[in-house]
C-alpha cells in the first residue's frame, strides 16, 4: 500500500484525549470545513454529552488546536465550530480504516459460511482458503500500517492518543473473525488428512 503523509503542520496541544473527547471530535468533524452551529452540535451529541460538557470540551479543543470557531456567513453574530485541517484528516483516516475493516470482516464471514455448508473440503479448496487467510492478514497489516506511519511522521501522541483508539474496536473484531476462521480451516485440514467428514 502506498502511504502519503499530508503536509500539514502538527500543532496539537500536549494534553491527552479520552473516549468522550474523541466522540465529540468525531461529531464535529462530520461537518467537515463547513462546520456546524454550537446549538445544533449540542443536539447531535446529547445522547452522550450534556450542553455544559460539550461547551467545556469544545473550549479545551480550541486551546489544543483540534477545532476552531468562526462567524456564520449569514448570521455574523452566530459562531460555527469545525475541525482544523489535521483533525479532519485524522478523522477521515479513522473512518476509512473502519470501513476497510468492516468490508474485510464481511468477506471473511461470507467465506466462513460458504465453507460451513460443505461436508468436506478438497486439498485444493483448503489451499485456496488458507491463501485467503494469508491475503486477509496482509490486508490487516496494510490497513494498520497507517498508524505506524503517522506515529513516525507526526508523533506517537497523534497516533496513539487520537487515531488508534478510534479504530481499535474494529481491529479487535476483525482480528477475532480472522483468528476464528483460521482455527476452523486448520481443523478442517486435520479432518481432510484423516478422511473424516465435517459432520463426524
Amino acid at each position: 500500500m502506498s502511504v502519503g503523509i499530508p503536509q500539514i503542520p502538527v500543532v496539537f496541544g500536549p494534553e491527552p484525549l479520552d473516549s468522550l473527547d474523541r466522540q465529540i471530535l468525531d461529531a464535529i468533524c462530520k461537518h467537515a470545513r463547513n462546520g456546524q452551529s454550537f446549538n445544533k452540535l449540542v443536539a447531535e451529541v446529547s445522547t452522550f454529552a450534556s450542553r455544559s460538557t460539550f461547551a467545556l470540551r469544545t473550549k479545551r479543543f480550541e486551546k489544543l488546536s483540534y477545532v476552531e470557531s468562526f462567524p456564520d456567513e449569514e448570521n455574523r453574530q452566530m459562531k460555527r465550530i469545525r475541525g482544523k485541517p489535521m483533525t479532519l484528516v485524522l478523522v477521515r483516516i479513522a473512518s476509512m480504516m473502519r470501513s476497510q475493516c468492516a468490508e474485510l470482516e464481511q468477506s471473511i464471514q461470507i467465506r466462513a459460511k460458504s465453507i460451513a455448508r460443505q461436508r468436506i473440503l478438497t486439498k485444493v479448496e483448503l489451499d485456496d482458503q488458507m491463501a485467503f487467510v494469508r491475503q486477509a492478514n496482509d490486508k490487516v497489516k496494510d490497513i494498520f500500517s497507517l498508524i505506524g506511519v503517522y506515529a513516525v511522521n507526526l508523533g506517537e501522541a497523534v497516533a496513539g492518543d487520537f487515531l488508534l483508539p478510534m479504530v481499535i474496536a474494529d481491529f479487535k473484531k476483525l482480528n477475532s473473525a480472522l483468528g476464528t476462521d483460521s482455527a476452523s480451516f486448520r481443523e478442517r485440514a486435520t479432518k481432510i488428512h484423516q478422511g473424516v467428514p465435517k459432520s463426524a
